[in-house]
């Protein structure tokens, strides 16, 4: 057993290295001295009446397939534990970049290239693999991982019962990030008598929705360790994670949804290449929180080339209008929103055709009986320092509009030879298609050209599934259909440098590293004026930087204090997104939004830098919320604390603080102080909220 040793940043990687595998073990470099070495121990006899037998292997780089080999556990996983040599291995490294790159072989002239990235100054590891065909002949891929972290946990001596825990995370229209752990034996993947049993949890996302049941997003942890190991992946098609028991310990990877998962293929020709998609990956000696920043800490890298300074506030309308927008109605908006301060004015569904909020979108005509000049409007709304947005849903088309017809079917995404919709009134553009991107150049970048608009958000209303046709399978055609989705993403950005780009699925449903990539901020959920958006907003922390994390607070006439210092405190938590009846508030109801928006305009530190910890006693019910939910956010030398409390009275609330900190600013002060190193809260009535800036002395 050979094994070279990198340090990078506060992680430590071993490449395990034998004659017939190279394995990985990633641990903090903290714990170095307790990880154990199981390849020295001593083969143990076969004794079936046994209670502990060592079963353990290098473990693989990355796990792939081939058509036409076999299987070692048909049906149940396609993770084959196939010879692959050690060939080579370089270290590269610049002012900002450290890199470990690795190849291994196979006899019959495949390889694969490991990359692992780390990227000076933040938590997690960039991961990807890459299938290189050196054979004499076409292959046919069928699964490929992004990573693999096998040799979990790396501290125990043996298969370790009662020692580890799978996190994940719930996606779900308007339920967006709810977490949720079980332990290995709640899996049934405990260690079978001999060994040998392959078991294995696999879940993921089928179709052009990456959060769906699941976002992409899983921690392993060893519970007496307090060590855990956090994964990521940055992929916007169907996508799968696998945690596999093979011996005494457990294989945790991921990537491109394989065959037996979504019917996934992919010929590589030979003296060609096939990259999986990118994973982050990180291991912390602390706890889940800790272990989901370092991961998110990775989106940092994207925010640099379409992010934006500062955290602004936008306006939406959508919320006020409900998908029946005019020129009038936004220039009310415009002026009203000039007082807070707000940066983005965006006008949503409902600008093409006056009375239909999503029907007849493929033309993108403005209906000008709404819109009589909507670039004059635009002048406008600049001229009062405001940036003009403007919602589209550029990968459909519905019903009403000349687009969804027949005659355009050629240009659409079919399944089967058969127009793929979902339902009866919306099918998608095939973005592989030349004409597709020739029109939707005219239809959305000159659009926003031609009227001066600063802001997009981009919509996108259902799941296409998991196969469209055009490649060597429906999974594959997918993919690569989505790919030019993002590419298109990429190039409406590179028209217009300025653009700011909203993300958005139904809400959250592209909440995953890729698409939030290609664009400066997310809509973090549609659930817009519901009583769990700070409930889910705390989630969404773990999967995605509160920077991009943009929170709806809407505002109305009939809202009295509390409900208006609810809805406003939860924006804390991220973007703030102001929408409703923002021009028919009364004065003492402007005084509230204003001082909410002043309070915000000092966040940006923390919400930019911060690491968050969440505590309280809020229910596992999201839609009616019970309890207390204390949302503690610290960078530098600043501190936030975003105190909801749900349905009922709470409990007098107490939150520990580093020595040394004094309250800074308060909104909604409802009796507050600090004593010892103790922030204390007066009791709270139900749906109520308090947010708290404590700055270090």
């Amino acid at each position: 057993m050979e094994i070279k040793s990198y340090i990078l940043g506060n992680t430590q990687i071993d490449y395990l290295i034998d004659e017939k595998s190279v394995g990985m073990q990633m641990f903090p470099v903290s714990e170095a001295g307790d990880r154990t070495k199981p390849w020295e121990n001593d083969k143990m006899p076969f004794n079936p009446r046994a209670r502990y037998m060592q079963t353990w292997n290098v473990g693989r780089l990355a796990y792939f397939h081939l058509v036409g080999e076999n299987l070692s556990f048909p049906g149940t996983t396609m993770k084959k534990q196939k010879a692959m040599i050690f060939e080579s291995q370089e270290l590269v490294e610049t002012e900002t970049i450290t890199s470990v790159i690795t190849v291994v072989s196979a006899e019959d002239g495949y390889k694969i290239k490991h990359s692992i990235i780390y990227r000076h100054g933040l938590e997690g590891l960039e991961c990807q693999n890459e299938f290189i065909n050196e054979s004499d002949k076409d292959v046919t891929l069928d699964m490929l991982s992004s990573f693999s972290l096998d040799n979990l946990s790396p501290f125990q001596t043996d298969d370790a019962p009662d020692t580890y825990n799978l996190h994940r995370f719930f996606g779900g229209w308007s339920m967006e990030g709810k977490h949720i752990c079980q332990s290995i034996e709640e899996l049934s993947l405990e260690k079978s008598w001999a060994g040998f049993n392959g078991n294995n949890e696999k879940f993921g996302s089928k179709g052009s929705y990456p959060v769906k049941r699941y976002f992409p997003t899983a921690v392993f942890e060893d519970k007496k360790m307090g060590v855990m190991w956090a994964v990521q992946l940055a992929h916007n098609a169907t996508w799968q994670m696998e945690l596999t028991r093979f011996d005494d310990t457990l294989s945790l990877s991921g990537g491109l949804g394989d065959r037996e998962f979504c019917g996934w293929k992919k010929t590589v020709k030979k003296g060609e290449g096939f990259k999986a998609p990118k994973a982050y990956i990180a291991t912390v000696k602390g706890d889940i929180f800790d272990a989901c920043h370092a991961v998110t800490d990775m989106q940092k890298t994207a925010q640099l080339e379409y992010g934006e300074k500062g955290i602004p506030t936008s306006f939406n309308e959508y919320c006020a209008t409900w998908g029946r927008p005019t020129q009038e109605k936004m220039l009310s908006y415009c002026k009203a929103a000039k007082k807070y301060g707000v940066k983005y004015i965006v006008i949503d569904a409902g600008w093409c055709k006056e009375g239909c909020e999503q029907d007849s979108n493929g033309e993108w005509n403005i209906d000008q009986n709404i819109f009589p000049n909507m670039k004059e409007m635009n002048r406008i709304i600049r001229e009062n320092g405001m940036i003009p947005g403007v919602w589209f849903e550029f990968e459909v088309t519905t019903e009403g509009s000349k687009m969804f017809g027949p005659e355009y079917d050629n240009m659409k995404l079919q399944k089967d030879g058969v127009v793929l919709k979902s339902g009866e009134f919306r099918s998608y553009w095939d973005f592989r298609h030349k004409d597709v991107k020739e029109y939707l150049y005219e239809k959305v970048i000159k659009m926003l050209k031609d009227n001066d608009f600063g802001y997009i958000k981009v919509d996108y209303n259902n799941n296409i599934g998991v196969e469209v046709d055009g490649a060597e399978s429906g999974a594959e055609g997918l993919r690569e259909h989505l790919q030019c989705v993002k590419d298109f993403f990429i190039q409406m950005k590179k028209e217009i440098p300025d653009l700011i780009i909203e993300n958005c699925a139904s809400g959250g449903h592209r909440l995953e590293p890729s698409m939030m990539g290609v664009s400066a901020v997310s809509s973090f959920s549609d659930a817009h004026e519901a009583v769990e958006i700070p409930y889910i907003a705390a989630n969404l922390h773990n999967l995605m930087l509160p920077s991009q994390e943009l929170i709806w607070a809407v505002l109305h006439e009939d809202d009295n204090k509390d409900r208006l210092i609810y809805s406003l405190a939860a924006t804390f938590l991220g973007r703030a997104c102001l929408s409703g009846s923002i021009d028919k508030l009364e004065d003492w109801q402007q005084d509230i939004v204003m001082e909410a928006m002043q309070f915000y305009g000092n966040l940006e530190n923390v919400i930019k830098n911060g690491k968050t910890k969440i505590y309280g006693n809020r229910s596992k019910c999201t839609r009616y919320p019970r309890g207390t939910q204390i949302v503690c956010r610290t960078a530098n030398d600043e501190m936030l604390v975003v105190c909801h409390n749900f349905e009922g009275l709470s409990r007098d609330i107490q939150i520990d603080i580093p020595k040394g900190y004094e309250i800074k600013n308060i909104f909604n002060d409802i009796g507050i102080k600090i004593e010892e190193n103790v922030l204390k809260i007066n009791r709270m009535e139900g749906f109520t909220a308090t947010a708290i800036l404590l700055k270090s002395i």
